[in-house]
């Protein structure tokens, strides 16, 4: 590709053929003087350097060594101008540094959350399914439901069925908890992983009474020492003899919850959920898409399988729907909104960077026109010029993003510090060739930005003809003040998007801080027990054992009271049922009202301080053989029992054809926000474990001191009662709420802190701007109070100038606001996008700051003594 001619070097071109010409006689003339034929000579050295095609290659590489050279001459000579002026090198490579450092480091955790392929081989044709209705549009999938999807669909290669499982794995003497998942035998191949030892499940594994099998992490695999002959051998696993069958790779990522260990989901079942369609306990589908169907054909064909089985099982399947989803859309769908404001927000910081750099640049391009005049004069060309200090931007931007970059280090580890830690794939971020190459692109593409304008400037051969008409204390062009002006509002504007942004993500924290959860959450430790089916597989066991630790937690010192549940508050976890009130007409099928429900014991409503309204709580004489209980929460009765009292009404749960015997409303209690304070209210309502004994449940420990100190004595207590018998997911409920409340908090501080940042960078802006006009302008203002004027007058004159700027970048920003907010509304909470008061505080606010550099400025101009003003004319 032919450069223009203005880019040229001083060399020509034509003339470098006609060198490389005498360079090949002289080569030939070189080898008969070694000895040589001449026509040998010629014929090795046109074997040397090639045809006539080769010889203009290497004319065109050789001119391409002068272009080069030319651009290390401008180099050079950038250095030398950089080096002159340090004061503004650095306040220009700061400027940039820190908004190339918050892009990058926003970036990388765009990058490792959002646009990473996730690590499976095709990753984008990997789905999550699940089931649904109107009431429950989230469900998980029964298993003879998922069993009939295997045979009727068409759109995939394979279907698999994962859900949650834990094991208690005994080794070395000690009992230790591991978190695994319960896998049909194609998941592996499904998700197109294989291990790394050993093999996959076999689909005669994958059935209930076949020989127990495993797969270990390779996390696993290490702290069993890693011995290559594990595969094969056996393991105590809750009870159960197991055979290793396989290790799985060590980057292997499983998102629903990282495995330790696989076990088939065949034998995991119980009766139940093998053969009821109504029974939806926590079992998901993962799909591989096939190549020639998108997924609007796979969703088409499962809803119409999901019509084909009600029709066929009305009782159970009725109203009910299929949801197709990517991995990665159903991964993030909460987080990418977050991350997508917050690295808008960054970018803003970088534009208004950008802008006032250019201010920056211009004012230096005009103190320089002497200087430019001179080279012009001396046969420099416009478009030499703007090269010359088109090299000067690019140095200062490569100079900024280096800086950027080690800030980024330095920022992606307290970004992290603030992003919560229930994010999917967290930890794959890191500053990477990609993140590295993104901000090589954006320092490259700022240098250009920023440096286009002064540039552009000495392109169009405006300076030699300025120095004809102005003098030495005159003023620059109208044009390029106009041009300053322009920049200088859209860095306004720019700072009241954030700034309104951030307004209502504050607002929105804040509104979100006065939301009432429902308990206290102060000094209460939580953790979790699964007692084995096979040493507790009587109920009265299990609750025996609940019974003795929650005595043994009262007596600790520092404990208050103790109580189980399940399923915990705030884990992200829920069970839901269909339910029925007596007296009120029967729904259709499909259209039975759903709530959550709970499992506790007498003592969970006193540990949580969970207020009673009416009735009474669980006691003594809640038995198994006693009349079936129940307490529901205030929304459930103010919307099933508006006018009455529902102490003594009834209710039954489960699916219309299996439902429950007739429950009595013994109580009811204050609302709990169950999956988060932003979430709304659903109805729900208790039962308790005496009624319905389960050998999973959460312990809640309220103490007098800080929780996470009891631990150990927990822990102890625990071991008293069954040595065998481990903890895990231990936590303070605190720790909980807080983490639901990390996303709006990093929103918050993030946008706040960037907000801070354009609202200075604004404030530079419109000050730099005056106090170069009050420079330039000091004979004019000299001459004005020379011939009368006050200095009230020159004060409101530069503050008019200041005050029209910062009024057309509110109006503009606010303009920008009202359309861009919009897209905010997914991550504000009880604040609208449009919000008036947000709006006009930050009008007002920014009108504050911009008085202010105004006032600056405008303060100087008043005090320009018009005799020494005048001696610059």
């Amino acid at each position: 590709m032919r450069l223009p001619r203005w880019w040229r070097p001083p060399r020509a071109e034509e003339n470098l053929e006609k060198e490389l010409q005498f360079d090949l006689e002289m080569a030939v003339q070189d080898r008969i003087a070694r000895g040589e034929t001449p026509e040998k000579a010629r014929q090795s050295v046109l074997h040397e350097f090639g045809n006539v095609a080769l010889v203009k290659e290497v004319t065109r590489d050789v001119w391409g060594s002068q272009w080069f050279e030319a651009f290390l001459q401008d180099t050079r000579f950038g250095l030398r101008m950089l080096r002159k002026n340090p004061g503004v090198t650095a306040i220009i490579v700061l400027t940039l540094a820190l908004g190339i450092g918050a892009n990058t480091a926003i970036f990388s955790v765009v990058n490792g959350v959002l646009l990473r392929p996730l690590p499976y081989r095709d990753p984008n044709r990997l789905v999550i399914l699940s089931e649904g209705t109107k009431q429950r549009p989230d469900m998980s999938v029964s298993f003879p439901n998922y069993r009939d999807w295997t045979v009727q669909s068409r759109s995939f290669e394979q279907l698999a069925a994962f859900g949650p499982a834990i094991f208690n794995l005994t080794s070395y003497g000690r009992a230790e908890r591991i978190q695994g998942r319960v896998v049909s035998s194609g998941f592996l191949a499904t998700l197109g992983v294989r291990p790394i030892r050993g093999r996959d499940f076999q689909p005669e594994e994958d059935q209930a009474g076949a020989p127990p099998a495993a797969i270990l992490s390779y996390g696993l695999w290490q702290r069993l020492g890693g011995d290559e002959q594990l595969v094969g051998q056996t393991l105590t696993l809750s009870g159960m003899s197991c055979t290793v069958v396989g290790i799985l790779p060590q980057n292997f990522r499983f998102y629903y919850g990282q495995p330790e260990i696989l076990f088939p989901l065949g034998q995991a079942m119980d009766r139940d959920q093998a053969t009821k369609r109504d029974n939806h306990s926590s079992l998901y589908v993962v799909g591989r898409v096939r190549l020639a169907v998108s997924l609007g054909q796979a969703r088409a064909e499962m809803n119409a399988i999901a019509r084909s089985l009600e029709q066929a099982y009305p009782e159970t399947n009725s109203g009910h729907h299929i949801t197709v989803a990517t991995i990665h859309q159903d991964l993030l769908g909460d987080i990418q909104p977050v991350l997508l404001v917050l690295f808008a927000g960054a970018g803003f910081v970088l534009l208004i960077a950008c802008a006032n750099v250019a201010n920056l640049l211009l004012a230096r391009a005009t103190s320089r026109e002497k200087e430019i005049m001179l080279r012009q004069a001396l046969g420099a060309s416009p478009a030499r010029i703007f090269r010359q200090l088109l090299t000067e931007s690019l140095l200062l931007c490569m100079l900024g993003g280096g800086c950027g970059i080690l800030m980024a280090v330095w920022g992606v580890d307290s970004l992290l510090a603030l992003v919560p830690r229930g994010v999917p794939r967290l930890n794959e971020v890191r500053l990477d060739a990609v993140v590295f190459g993104f901000a090589l692109v954006i320092s490259l593409l700022t240098g250009l930005l920023f440096g286009l304008a002064p540039a552009w400037e000495a392109l169009r051969g405006r300076f030699g003809s300025q120095l004809k008409v102005i003098g030495r204390g005159s003023g620059e062009s109208p044009r390029k003040r106009r041009l300053r002006s322009v920049l200088v509002v859209s860095e306004v504007a720019l700072a009241v998007i954030l700034l309104v942004g951030a307004g209502l993500s504050a607002r929105s924290f804040l509104r979100l801080l006065t939301v009432q959860p429902g308990f206290d959450p102060k000094n209460v430790l939580t953790l979790q027990i699964l007692l084995e089916d096979r040493k507790y597989d009587d109920p009265a066991q299990a609750e025996a054992f609940f019974r003795r630790l929650i005595e043994g937690m009262e007596v600790i010192p520092g404990v208050r009271s103790a109580a189980t549940a399940t399923p915990l508050v705030l884990s992200g976890q829920g069970r839901q049922d269909d339910f029925y009130v007596e007296g009120w007409p029967v729904p259709q099928r499909g259209e039975f009202p759903n709530s959550d429900y709970h499992m506790i014991d007498s003592g969970y409503f006193r540990t949580m301080a969970i207020s009673l309204i009416r009735g009474r709580i669980f006691d003594e004489s809640d038995r198994a053989d006693s009349q079936l209980v129940v307490i529901i929460n205030q929304t459930m009765a103010e919307r099933f029992w508006p006018s009455t009292d529902p102490i003594g009404k009834r209710m039954r749960i489960g699916s219309p054809d299996n439902m429950s015997s007739w429950l009595k409303i013994v109580g009811v209690v204050g609302d709990v926000k169950q999956y988060g304070l932003d979430r709304d209210t659903r109805t729900q309502f208790y039962l308790p474990f005496t009624q319905r004994p389960l050998r999973y449940r959460t312990l809640l420990v309220r103490t007098t001191r800080e929780p996470t100190s009891l631990t150990s004595a927990v822990r102890s207590k625990v071991e008293e009662i069954d040595k065998d018998q481990p903890i895990f997911n231990v936590r303070t409920l605190e720790s909980m709420l807080s983490e639901t409340m990390a996303p709006r908090l990093t929103a918050f501080v993030l946008l706040g802190l960037f907000s801070s940042l354009a609202l200075l960078l604004a404030a530079v802006g419109i000050y730099g701007v005056l106090s170069y006009t009050v420079s330039q302008r000091t004979s004019e203002f000299g001459l004005r109070m020379a011939l009368g004027a006050q200095r009230q007058d020159i004060l409101r004159l530069v503050l008019g100038e200041g005050w029209r700027l910062a009024l057309a970048g509110v109006v503009a920003g606010l303009l920008g606001a009202i359309f861009l907010t919009r897209f905010m509304s997914s991550v504000l909470y009880g604040v609208a996008p449009t919000d008036p008061g947000t709006f006009v505080g930050v009008a007002l606010g920014l009108g504050c700051v911009a008085l202010f550099a105004c006032y600056v400025p405008a303060r100087r101009a008043t005090r320009i003594e018009p005799t020494v003003a005048l001696r610059y004319e």
